[in-house]
């Protein structure tokens, strides 16, 4: 029995194209699981597949300079798959580095889902999941990147705030009139800071919408920033400093 399973392991590996992902799911028609296991850690000592993670591997691209492994945007792809595809999305230095606000090249990669929050090494990359605060669509994820980067204005690094907060600002206004609302709406999932830093920008350019932020911080509470007013002409009253 365990040959047999071998060998339809391995033949079904060999149809496959080099640079494809193989997961113990994708032999969930074997009662099997353990023998599929085994099957594919032999097939990773003879040098056919190479480890991603527990549980996954994928097979090496062959040149005549040896074997390669997957790239970064791959294995990121396919770490987003696996944490639930539109569900999950690029936070951190990364997404930051993404939408200009830093120069800087992360050695951790951070992502948002919906699983519980945790750290893994997956090949030389270093991932960090951390479990997100709002619902996340394929619409949204670029508007979640944006308040992700309001919640840490202050720590993205190469850049100050002021210049983090002008680009900041530069992409809000770039956005369409329906992604401003929801960027509104989103913000909510988010502590007070981030609701402020939103309303302030959206007031500005006359959206009546981001009164309702207003309403709902504390009026006593002030947010220590130091951002300029050249940047936030109307930061005052949204209690920034």
């Amino acid at each position: 029995l365990f040959m047999s399973i071998s060998k339809i392991v391995r033949e079904r590996v060999q149809t496959l194209p080099e640079g494809s992902v193989i997961s113990f799911s994708d032999f969930g028609d074997f009662n099997n699981l353990q023998a599929v296991a085994l099957c594919l850690s032999r097939l990773k000592k003879s040098g056919v597949l190479e480890k991603l993670e527990k549980g996954k591997y994928y097979i090496p691209k062959k040149t005549k300079f040896g074997t390669l492994g997957l790239s970064d945007n791959s294995i990121l792809n396919e770490l987003l798959n696996s944490e639930g595809g539109v569900d999950s999305y690029i936070s951190g230095v990364a997404a930051y580095n993404m939408l200009g606000l830093t120069t800087q090249i992360p050695n951790e990669v951070t992502i948002v889902g919906s699983k519980y929050s945790r750290k893994a090494q997956v090949g030389k990359l270093k991932v960090k999941y951390v479990k997100g605060k709002a619902p996340v669509t394929k619409s949204t994820i670029i508007l979640l990147q944006v308040l992700d980067a309001l919640n840490d204005v202050k720590k993205i690094p190469d850049t100050n705030i002021n210049d983090s907060m002008k680009k900041l600002k530069e992409i809000i206004l770039t956005l369409q009139i329906t992604q401003k609302k929801k960027l509104i709406k989103l913000s909510q999932y988010y502590r007070p800071s981030v609701q402020a830093l939103t309303g302030v920008i959206l007031e500005e350019y006359g959206l009546e919408e981001a009164r309702s932020l207003k309403e709902k911080l504390k009026p006593l509470t002030k947010f220590k920033l130091n951002i300029s007013k050249e940047i936030l002409p109307l930061q005052e009253s949204w209690n920034l400093k």
